[in-house]
């Protein structure tokens, strides 16, 4: 139940804070470029996401 002012200087301090957090590394982290459904520039998914995740890392 905060006021207008303090709910904007709420809101605003969140912003800053996640705009200057930074976005740690986060290995392993790759998906396959292929396309599932929409007409994009990428082959066909064809095996299950994890098989071709695995294949992506080993390549």
């Amino acid at each position: 139940a905060a006021t207008s002012t303090k709910r904007q200087r709420i809101y605003r301090t969140l912003l800053k804070v996640i705009a200057h957090k930074p976005v740690s590394d986060r290995p392993g982290r790759s998906e396959p470029r292929v396309r599932k459904r929409c007409p994009k520039a990428y082959p066909l998914m064809t095996k299950p996401r994890h098989e071709l995740r695995n294949q992506l890392q080993t390549a």
